[in-house]
């Protein structure tokens, strides 16, 4: 992990709800200032927290498919997915080269056209948003003197095309994050004193002022916010602060709607919050015991969300890194209960590995081996199995966004 940078002054105990923005420590990982923020910094905790409760405190009981984790886990199988699939995704590994890849057809195409930095992906619709971030001293690979100077954004489509939208200077001290619903990134600037500001680019308006804090998820209702004592919601375009959130030791994936999943450090189980009132819904944890560590994908909707439970040390010494593990299991918003997909636990290389949501609704998985290997499946609820197709291994499937399908 790259050396701390110079940040505004805060407290050491981080914001939890902006936790969530990463929350998938893999699934944005963001650049290399945001791997060191406070962001990251709880989300990497939420996702190693160590579980031995459900949601009531009491012990957790045996999941359906215990005796599978007793044999070890197996590679990820399923009906085979047919050719005329119309699904592609755009993939990297930690921020590097960007492909589309054509599942159907099971080829990879390089994106051309992007400048030179370290790219996060998101969704935006039928497009990707690739946000570049260039640094002052890219030999320094990462050390305090590298700083962030500019940002280009781009839009890459299902054919591989890569469109420039926005290109803007990055001070020592601004922070960003993906507007919601626009192609857009908010930058909040840190001064030597007085309030901050907080600006939309490329936008027609100026900076309004607001308070100091790292940037978060952007919902619907706002952008969140957090300073290490409080997470804050705020109306972006006016800077206003809709909600406070006092700081917990939780870490908090915040989903559409107004809600979110919440996992306190410690076995204490999992619970669905309320963001407006705070009233709290404990969940059953759900995954196989020894699996370490969780991150969660809200659906497009926001009616499910893919909780992949993660095992980094499931292989015995010696043991290849493909033979680390994940299970996912999807959880519904309404009735708080949580279905095991068919065929799950799965052994696979997490870190070159990957879970998303098509804009239709069916996840993706997609497993990477340790030689050169990577199977992706596509479900959706209600399908007896998974259908799988081997897709090119590339560099691995840190980051993932899935267009058509």
């Amino acid at each position: 992990m790259p050396a701390a940078q110079i940040r505004p002054p805060r407290s050491a105990a981080s914001g939890a709800v902006e936790a969530g923005v990463i929350e998938e420590a893999r699934s944005r990982q963001r650049r290399r200032r945001g791997a060191l923020s406070a962001l990251a910094l709880i989300a990497a905790a939420g996702a190693l927290v160590a579980v031995a409760a459900d949601g009531g405190g009491g012990p957790s009981a045996q999941p359906p498919h215990a005796g599978a984790r007793a044999h070890g886990p197996a590679a990820l199988a399923g009906a085979p997915l047919p050719a005329t699939t119309p699904l592609r995704l755009v993939a990297s590994e930690n921020g590097g080269t960007v492909y589309v890849v054509d599942v159907a057809r099971g080829s990879a195409r390089r994106v051309r056209g992007l400048s030179p930095g370290t790219v996060s992906l998101s969704a935006d619709g039928s497009s990707v948003l690739a946000e570049v971030t260039r640094w002052s001293c890219p030999a320094c690979r990462g050390v305090a003197t590298d700083l962030p100077v500019g940002q280009s954004d781009y839009l890459i489509a299902a054919d591989g095309a890569a469109r420039l939208i926005a290109k803007f200077p990055l001070g020592r001290h601004d922070y960003t994050a993906p507007a919601y619903g626009s192609t857009g990134t908010w930058v909040e600037r840190w001064p030597r004193r007085g309030r901050c500001t907080l600006r939309l680019e490329p936008g027609g308006r100026g900076a309004v002022r607001a308070p100091c804090g790292n940037p978060g998820p952007a919902t619907a209702q706002g952008l969140w916010l957090g300073d290490g004592a409080l997470s804050m919601l705020v109306d972006p375009a006016t800077g206003r602060v809709l909600r406070r959130r006092r700081r917990t030791d939780a870490a908090i994936t915040v989903l559409p709607g107004g809600r979110a999943l919440e996992s306190p450090v410690g076995p204490t189980g999992l619970a669905l919050v309320d963001l407006a009132t705070g009233a709290r819904r404990p969940l059953r944890w759900p995954g196989s015991p020894g699996f370490s560590g969780y991150r969660a994908i809200p659906s497009p909707d926001g009616r499910h969300v893919a909780v992949e439970f993660l095992d980094p040390f499931y292989p015995p010494a010696g043991a290849p890194i493909a033979d680390q593990a994940a299970d996912v299991w999807l959880l519904d918003t309404r009735t708080a209960a949580f279905s095991e997909i068919p065929g799950l636990p799965i052994r696979e290389a997490i870190k070159f590995s990957g879970v998303a949501w098509t804009p239709r609704g069916q996840l993706v998985i997609v497993a990477a081996g340790d030689r050169g290997s990577a199977t992706l499946g596509l479900w959706q609820p209600g399908w007896p199995t998974a259908r799988v197709r081997t897709i090119p291994a590339l560099h691995g499937y840190s980051q993932i966004v899935a267009l058509r399908g």
